[in-house]
């Protein structure tokens, strides 16, 4: 090496980063997800149920209003109840038995659910069929005609529920009736008319009960109201008093079943809503065992019809231990 020449540099190399380990991201234990997902199920379940009951309920009680009035307007047409029965004679023939409703002493119990009558009240833009029967199952599909009092235009008082919110709440703006408003009623027996007397609330007095002893007919129609509409706390009742004469008074029970009675709520009910949660239960597990081991879109395509369709039911179920008058 010369003096000239310079001694050699290093070469410098650059430090690199030793690895660092990767921050591990927090993750809740698998109880706490469970309940999360849980509880988030639970709320989507609540709110469903309310969208149910404001939302599909009346879609449904239209739809079963069409078919009462099918199965209405030719026997009354014929003044003959489609709940009388028919014979078949040899020749093909159709042949009805003689209407259960007039008072011949061989009345047949009218079966819940049964069309009975045209109910019209013009100021509130009221027409529904009425059916025979007052628990919350018979109120789905319309106002219903309380079994243990005579049948409208008949002599006698005759007491009608209605709902007030759900399943298209034919009674909601009942309260809003004034005295001398018209309501008509057709039945087997004919066309009858009334006159609204007055609304009146628990515990306010009852009308004068003259009218009715010497022979008329009295209409009493029936809802709830209150600050929860799910859960209402007082009935209102309107009362009409028939502008004609009275039909006769076929026989009716003396009783009805404790879920036939004002505010109540549909027990029996209860055993149908525990088999369809369990039914709910069963479809979600297949459907996300289906999910992880047939594939997402197939399990969508087949499981989601099946798991509303079920869903439909729990709501249904639990539709009916609501107040019958909700």
């Amino acid at each position: 090496m010369t003096a000239t020449e310079a001694p050699p540099k290093e070469e410098t190399r650059a430090e690199v980063p030793s690895p660092q380990p990767p921050t591990p991201v927090a993750t809740a234990p698998f109880g706490a997800r469970l309940v999360t997902r849980v509880l988030t199920l639970v709320a989507v379940g609540v709110l469903g149920f309310a969208g149910y009951l404001v939302v599909l309920t009346p879609i449904e009680q239209d739809a079963n209003q069409d078919v009462l009035y099918s199965r209405l307007r030719g026997p009354i047409a014929e003044a003959v109840p489609p709940y009388a029965g028919a014979t078949v004679s040899a020749d093909g023939n159709i042949e009805r038995q003689v209407p259960p409703i007039y008072d011949d002493g061989e009345d047949a119990v009218i079966p819940a659910g049964a069309p009975i009558a045209l109910l019209t009240i013009p100021r509130l833009g009221v027409n529904e069929v009425v059916v025979e029967g007052t628990s919350s199952g018979d109120l789905e599909s319309g106002p219903g005609h309380r079994r243990d009092t005579v049948l409208p235009g008949q002599k006698g008082v005759s007491l009608v529920y209605g709902r007030s919110m759900t399943y298209g709440g034919p009674f909601e703006h009942l309260a809003e009736l004034h005295e001398g408003d018209t309501v008509r009623v057709v039945t087997f027996q004919g066309t009858f008319t009334y006159r609204v007397e007055g609304v009146r609330r628990d515990g306010d007095p009852l009308p004068d009960i003259t009218p009715v002893t010497k022979g008329g007919s009295r209409l009493t129609m029936v809802t709830a109201e209150g600050a929860n509409p799910f859960q209402p706390d007082h009935t209102v009742f309107v009362d009409a008093l028939l502008r004609g004469r009275a039909q006769p008074a076929a026989t009716h029970p003396g009783i009805i079943p404790p879920e036939e009675r004002s505010l109540a709520v549909d027990r029996p009910a209860l055993l149908n809503l525990v088999l369809w949660l369990q039914a709910l239960v069963l479809v979600v597990l297949a459907f996300a065992w289906s999910r992880a081991h047939w594939g997402r879109w197939e399990t969508h395509l087949v499981g989601l019809p099946v798991v509303f369709a079920v869903l439909w039911y729990v709501y249904e179920s639990a539709g009916r231990l609501l107040p019958n008058l909700t």
